[in-house]
């Protein structure tokens, strides 16, 4: 399920209207339409803080981590991750 239903999906289950999610994330309601409709240039920060808002939580996971079996939970190191994406685009 692409991010921005399951983002409308949970709002509806909560039974929130589109406004009041857009108040409490300090953004316009058209900023949620464009969220829910799957818009990729939106701000990672204000997507962040959207599921915050409904109780949703986002997983990084490094395929390279993933592929050597690493045990659920294992922290992951951000930077780590970031720096092996830069090395292999």
């Amino acid at each position: 399920m692409e991010l921005g239903a399951l983002i409308r999906e949970r709002r509806r289950a909560l039974g929130r209207t589109q406004q009041a999610v857009a108040d409490e994330v300090g953004v316009s309601r058209q900023w949620i339409v464009r969220l829910e409709a799957g818009r990729n240039t939106l701000e990672l920060g204000l997507v962040m803080r959207t599921l915050g808002v409904l109780g949703l939580t986002m997983e990084i996971n490094d395929r390279a981590v993933s592929r050597r079996a690493m045990p659920p939970g294992h922290p992951i190191d951000l930077d780590e991750v970031l720096a092996a994406v830069r090395r292999n685009p």
